[in-house]
């Protein structure tokens, strides 16, 4: 087949006809939710319809195909590259990529998928190189692990994990000396889709032996309910007694079971045990056992090793099915657990590289008449590069569902120069707010222009509309890949229905949902590659293969092409082709197939032997290896020139072009590199695509540096443009050998709105010469109505000039045709009101999926910006139903007149403001455009807190993982040249939530929220832990965290930031984090029209009214002020809090009429009612006595345990003073709790603690000398005690109460601490059991939970009557209905653990409730863990 015309030169012949609406296609990699991290991931359920086999292609490209003349069908789209052409010329062996290494920067991978797991196409090499977990969420701190002197021969075989098992070890620790001890929980290390799996699975388990122990229960009370006695009189009376106990306690069983049943929604996950050590016998490599069962039988485990050492890989077990390895760091500080965090990873090195061996295909006899086994070829199934190596790097953070972090994304860039990868790919990607700016994307132009890497990215999944493309794919130093399917594709891969008309076949185009250019400085995408593909995935999925498509998809298999014509051109002597050298082959040999789209595919779909022979032509040829830039400098050096708005076509139109050629050379330049720049002189002739640009015929481009560039001028012409957008650009290619392709281009991108063919005079303008298509002014002049011809593949666009003023449009869509029975058109609107500055297009874009049906109207509102273009623009989906479809919208305008017009969304640095000492703020609203109505509200939901650092630590990062190298050209001029490190950051700021209920929690850092790639910093990441450590959340620095529901309790933030300079560190270490707490309801704020109830908000009986539902004629005016809530705040709320909401002015129209409103909380009032003398206590001072008496008591704190003698002289003394003291008596019995134990005691440390807690109380009464007399205590509060009325007018009353609840308050707590101690010591003593219940018994007197303040106390009281329960009463059911109620309603003590403890203790003793210890088990591990992480 002859050989495809570059793309350039197709470029230059199809760009004379004007790209408009109508004639522009676009596809991508299907779109998910704005918060999924790894959003190109997508699934796709096929039409339930036959598959048809088309045995030739209508969009140009070339086909392999079978003996009967059918293409032959790829789970992997290889053929639309021309690759098997590549693999005719040069060797299916010189040109599978064998030689070349790819990094693939995504979720991880299995290591153990099919087409992975084994080796490259020759049969020997393996395809991996190494997995590394580059995002650190697998870390183990081994630096704080428990370290353990071992020896197998005296020690034995047994020690104790942290978890508290036994573990048992195999014949593998014989020559272990040392042992470090870690755990981790299972749940840490599952990719979340997993995670869910499994827990279900496990709760099923749970469920199934829980109901039969339910059953179990039920039929003991039916046999005791059905059972009969025929003793005698008293004996048959005393059994009835017994079984009216067993059916009591029985019946409580059952509620407490069914209770754990209906309140089962917390499955921690095992915590399994890690032993790490030092191979000594293995030439001191570090190898770690991991409990993949969590069961302490470690036997038969085999010691892992650094994956690349010994190439293990082991399977973490409770079904999971997910495959690891381990690395270990900076000398065994670090332990990383690898794991993938999601599928997405292990499908694109699928696509990318994996390779299946040929099968066995029965017995064939050779020349000989010996039998032989043939073999299936498996081709088809094969990555595009099967013989190129894959070297796993995780970047999406498992912690975060799989986001990448500025820490994995830099740390994979510079793992992968370490392993010496050719190529990196990177199918991820976010909004993009200032592309080429930022640590991280200095990092990717470092590997792509200094490592020598060429980093393929995607280019996201926010198509059609123009201006939707993201970072990384916004960057310079990458190869963007948009996603293009071809009309095999879509018949194989998603069952695509035939088209009703023989004359109207399917056409290749780019998906729906590619991300377009240009980006707001006029950048586009490179090229375009095959966007779907059936591929390997992780056997934790439980399928072999899976359907993805997206630009996820299109990427790696651009980079397999690269990969095979890598390998072909080292073949035939080019050795060193450099990144600039492989993306310009890639770009000027591409093709332009089916329906072009520029915006999407840039320079077109690749061609691999296209631009192997490309290489190989013009390789070593002047200026062929490096970049050269192009930048607009009165555009803000934009890299391109991109005219959106109408405004600008009635501006100047001549625009300097500065060109920069740029060099990789070392900090002191050598001869060969002064060289370089002395020589470069390239004679280029530059060519626009399109009359309508004018440029120079040529000029001569040399390094420039003492310039800095050279320039040259452009002019447009776009009076004669039709509406709609057009593309053109400058080509430089060289005087003398112009088949060499352009070695720069500035792309330009025009957009003539629809809106200026139609006015008043002229109100309607055909957009076609079929009438098919029209924009007309409304009789209003100010709304449009235009109608739509949609067809597969081509997204129709619509430029509308938003009026000055307008706020908001409405667009209406409808279909104009009748039903014909069939199934009714799939369409995406996606509407992009402006593009401007650093604002991307998810801040403000409009995007609905509907389903056009006859006589429907769907509605929709987007905020638009007056003067700015507004895109409308509608693609017909294509998967189930192809044919086309005539659609109407009428796009209405309209104005409050009431925002700031430069910041139209919702969430802007502008909100409206109640400042603590006013009472309202004011605003007017209008109608300027149109009648509109009013009717709002305003109500705050949220309060914001702003909370400081209370520490911070800097330190340096991994030597091992964050050591950027210097670039090749350092190293080659001085190969010591030593790496640059990367420091640490870590903040922790502490929070502390108060009131009753729970308060649903968000914490975030808005000054670097929403930036990665563009971030002043390598990476953040934090933390959400609870006082006992328990990790509750991660957040990043894209995409807003959960919601966390935190009860009352004190709370710390970390916050981890990288860097490499310490002195940027150290300068934000202040940086604040902005903590979002939801109220538990709305407060409203009232709305009205006069300034005087405004301000006096509080006012409620002046017959006032709030602003109502009105309608506003066209040019009218309303005053409106928003007065501050009059509700009482939160009672945690803190003077400084931000109460934030929205001001809504039209409920019908929420999403494009709110704006935001925030009120800051003022100081709280003093003030009290009446005469401050009366309603103040006279206060009594204390005497001098008074105050060395207090004194002496606060100094016996410091001495409980470090002067026992001192303690007692000084206890001794103060009783003489004063014996009635109740602060003395609660000191000594604080002593004998936590005091230091006298020498020589034999019984145990209870007994002891009892005794003398026994002693306190003896000490206390008055009948020994102390200051309690129970029964005095007993009358007052049942019978005398005053009410307040009388204390509030009687002093002496007063002081008397006070002084008895004290004493009655110490009494209480001593009986507490008596009894809880009894219960301790009866548990291992059954002759304490006695004491324990007579204990219990006063205590019972004294205290209940309702009568005790202290959460601990409560705590303390809920066990000892739980242990006596158990103990005294044998009532196992109504012991465990205590502790579970306690567990409920108790939840800010710092002695929780011991109910859990305590409950651990009673369901070990009740027959069939393993399930429910071992599930009591692994929560307990995770609210108190033993082994604690941090970021």
């Amino acid at each position: 087949m002859s050989r495809a015309t570059p793309s350039w030169l197709l470029l230059l012949a199809l760009l004379s006809t004007t790209f408009n609406s109508s004639t522009l296609a676009f596809f991508a990699r299907s779109p998910l939710p704005a918060n999924t991290p790894n959003n190109n991931l997508v699934s796709v359920v096929n039409s339930s319809t036959s598959k048809m086999t088309l045995s030739s292609s209508s969009n140009g490209s070339a086909n392999a195909a079978n003996s009967n003349g059918r293409r032959v069908y790829q789970n992997i789209p290889k053929q639309e590259t021309k690759l098997h052409h590549l693999h005719q010329k040069y060797g299916p062996q010189s040109s599978d990529g064998t030689g070349i290494k790819i990094a693939i920067m995504d979720t991880g991978c299995d290591l153990s998928a099919a087409g992975l797991s084994g080796t490259c196409s020759d049969g020997n090499t393996p395809k991996y190189i190494d997995f590394i977990d580059c995002t650190g969420d697998g870390d183990v701190d081994m630096s704080t692990a428990k370290v353990v002197k071992f020896d197998y021969t005296k020690n034995g075989t047994t020690i104790q994990g942290l978890s508290g098992r036994n573990i048992t070890m195999g014949e593998w620790a014989k020559d272990v000396s040392e042992l470090k001890l870690a755990a981790v929980r299972l749940y840490e290390l599952l990719p979340r889709s997993v995670a869910r799996r499994v827990k279900k699975e496990r709760r099923e388990v749970f469920m199934v032996k829980h109901m039969a122990l339910l059953s179990k229960t039920q039929l003991q009370l039916d046999e005791l309910n059905q059972s009969k006695n025929n003793s005698g009189d008293e004996e048959e009376k005393d059994e009835k007694d017994v079984v009216e106990k067993k059916k009591k306690e029985l019946k409580l069983l059952l509620e407490q079971l069914t209770s754990i049943k209906e309140s089962y929604d917390e499955d921690s996950g095992p915590l399994m045990d890690i032993l790490m050590f030092q191979d000594n016998n293995d030439g001191g490599v570090w190898k770690a056992v991991l409990d993949t069962h969590a069961t302490g039988d470690l036997t038969n485990s085999i010691p892992m090793a650094p994956f690349g050492h010994a190439r293990q890989v082991g399977e973490l077990g409770f079904g999971s099915h997910v495959t690891f390895c381990i690395q270990v760091y900076d000398e065994g500080k670090t332990l990383s657990i690898v794991t993938d965090a999601g599928s997405h990873g292990t499908h694109v090195a699928g696509i990318a590289a994996s390779y299946f061996a040929p099968r066995e295909d029965g017995e064939d006899e050779n020349e000989e008449g010996k039998k032989k086994t043939k073999k299936k070829s498996s081709d088809n199934l094969n990555g595009v590069a099967p013989g190129a190596q894959i070297l796993a790097l995780k970047i999406g953070d498992g912690r975060l569902g799989s986001s990448e972090t500025g820490t994995g994304l830099i740390r994979g860039l510079i793992a992968a120069k370490k392993y010496g990868c050719d190529l990196v790919n990177l199918s991820y990607g976010e909004p993009s707010w200032q592309p080429d700016s930022g640590r991280v994307s200095e990092v990717f132009a470092k590997a792509f222009n200094d490592w020598g890497m060429t980093v393929f990215t995607s280019a996201g999944n926010d198509g059609p509309a123009l201006s939707s493309l993201g970072s990384p794919g916004s960057l310079t130093s990458v190869v963007t890949v948009g996603a293009w399917v071809s009309p095999e594709m879509a018949v194989e891969q998603y069952s695509t229905l035939p088209p009703s008309s023989p004359d109207s076949p399917l056409k290749a185009s780019s998906y729906y949902f590619s991300s377009r250019g240009p980006t707001p400085d006029g950048f586009m995408p490179d090229v375009c590659g095959p966007g779907g593909a059936v591929a390997p995935v992780p056997r934790a999925s439980l399928q072999g293969k899976a359907q993805y498509h997206g630009t996820s998809m299109s990427s790696p298999n651009v980079g397999g092409v690269a990969a095979c014509v890598l390998s072909a051109v080292r073949q035939n002597g080019v050795k060193d082709c450099g990144p600039n050298e492989l993306k310009r082959a890639l770009k000027n040999s591409a093709v332009i197939s089916g329906v072009a789209d520029p915006f999407s595919q840039g320079s077109g779909l690749v061609s691999a032997l296209d631009c192997a022979e490309y290489i190989i032509k013009n390789h070593g040829k002047e200026g062929q290896s490096i970049a050269i830039d192009v930048s607009i400098p009165s555009r803000n050096n934009a890299r391109g020139l991109y005219i959106r708005d109408e405004i600008e076509l009635d501006g100047p139109m001549e625009f300097s072009v500065l060109v920069n050629p740029k060099f990789s050379h070392s900090n002191t330049r050598t001869s060969s590199e002064l060289d370089e720049l002395l020589s470069l002189e390239l004679h280029l002739s530059l060519k626009s695509s399109e009359e309508w640009v004018t440029c120079p015929e040529s000029m001569t481009l040399l390094s420039a540096k003492e310039r800095n560039g050279q320039s040259f001028s452009v002019r447009l012409d776009t009076q004669s443009l039709k509406p709609g957008v057009h593309y053109a650009s400058v080509h430089a290619v060289e005087s003398s050998d112009e088949q060499r392709g352009p070695l720069f281009s500035v792309p330009i991108t025009v957009i003539v709105p629809h809106s200026r063919f139609v006015s008043n005079n002229t109100p309607k303008f055909l957009l076609n010469d079929s009438s098919d298509e029209s924009i007309e002014l409304n009789d209003n002049g100010l709304d449009l109505t235009t109608t739509f011809l949609l067809e597969q593949g081509v997204p129709n666009r619509r430029f509308i000039t938003v009026p000055i003023g307008a706020e908001w449009a409405t667009i209406k869509l409808k279909s104009t045709e009748a039903t014909t029975g069939g199934a009714a058109p799939r369409i995406l609107l996606h509407a992009i009101p402006f593009v401007r500055g650093d604002m991307h297009n998810k801040e403000c874009q409009l995007k609905r999926l509907f389903v056009v049906k006859e006589g429907v109207e769907e509605e929709y509102h987007v905020r638009v910006k007056g003067g700015s273009s507004l895109e409308v623009c509608l693609q017909l989906l294509w998967l189930a139903n192809p044919s086309p479809a005539l659609v109407t919208a009428n796009i209405e305008f309209h104005s409050l007149n009431i925002r700031s017009p430069t910041l139209p969304t919702l969430m802007s640095s502008q909100p409206i403001t109640i400042t603590p000492s006013s009472e309202f703020a004011r605003l007017g609203a209008g109608s300027p455009l149109r009648a509109e109505q009013l009717n709002p509200e305003c109500k705050l939901k949220s309060i914001l807190r702003t909370l400081r650092p209370s520490s911070v630590d800097i330190t340096l990062g991994s030597a091992e993982r964050d050591s950027e190298p210097p670039s090749d050209a350092e190293l080659a001029s001085n190969a010591d040249e030593e790496p640059s490190q990367i420091y640490e950051m870590r903040l922790s700021y502490t929070l502390k939530v108060e009131g009753d209920k729970p308060v649903e929690v968000t914490p975030s850092f808005p000054s670097l929220f929403n930036q990665l790639y563009d971030s002043p910093v390598d990476s953040q990441i934090w933390s959400l832990q609870d006082k006992n450590a328990k990790m509750i959340t991660y957040g990043s620095s894209m995409h807003h965290a959960s919601s966390t529901s935190l009860k009352k309790g004190d709370y710390t933030v970390s916050l981890l930031l990288r860097h490499p300079n310490r002195s940027t560190l150290e300068q934000i270490k202040d940086i604040p984090c902005e903590v979002s707490m939801k109220m538990p309801a709305p407060l409203s704020c009232n709305l009205y029209s006069e300034l005087d109830k405004a301000s006096t908000p509080t006012v409620k009986d002046d017959g006032r009214k709030p602003i109502e539902k009105k309608l506003l004629s066209k040019g009218s005016h309303q005053d409106i002020y928003v007065a501050r809530p009059t509700d009482a705040l939160p009672s945690w709320v803190a003077p400084g809090d931000v109460l934030q909401g929205a001001l809504v002015l039209d409920k019908d129209k929420e999403a494009v009429s709110s704006m935001k409103v925030i009120y800051i909380a003022p100081p709280k009032s003093t003030a009290k009612d009446g005469d401050d003398d009366k309603s103040k206590a006279k206060a009594k001072e204390d005497s001098l006595e008074d105050v060395v008496f207090k004194a002496k008591l606060g100094h016996l704190a410091g001495l409980r345990t470090k002067n026992v003698t001192v303690y007692n002289e000084i206890i001794t003394t103060l009783k003489d003073e004063r014996p009635d003291s109740v602060p003395l008596l609660t000191e000594m019995l604080t002593f004998a709790l936590e005091g230091t134990l006298p020498d020589g005691e034999t019984d145990s440390e209870d007994q002891v603690r009892l005794a003398e807690v026994e002693k306190v109380y003896n000490q206390s009464l008055t009948e020994n000398g102390g200051p309690i007399d129970p029964l005095a205590l007993a009358q007052y509060f049942g019978l005398n005690e005053p009410d307040k009325d009388e204390l509030d007018t009687d002093d002496e009353a007063k002081e008397l109460n006070k002084g008895m609840k004290e004493k009655r308050d110490a009494l209480r707590k001593i009986i507490l601490e008596r009894a809880s101690l009894c219960g301790v010591v009866a548990d291992k003593d059954s002759a304490e059991v006695s004491r324990f219940d007579n204990a219990v018994k006063e205590l019972k007197q004294w205290s209940n939970l309702e009568s005790l303040k202290d959460e601990d106390e409560k705590i303390k009281l809920t066990i000892t009557l739980a242990r006596h329960a158990r103990i005294c009463q044998e009532k196992k059911a109504l012991a465990m209905s205590l502790l579970l109620k306690a567990k409920k309603d108790l939840s800010s003590g710092k002695n929780l653990k011991q109910l859990d403890e305590e409950l651990l203790t009673l369901v070990d003793a009740v027959d069939g409730m393993a399930h429910v210890k071992e599930n009591l088990n692994e929560g307990l591990s995770y609210r108190y863990p033993v082994f604690k992480r941090s970021v």
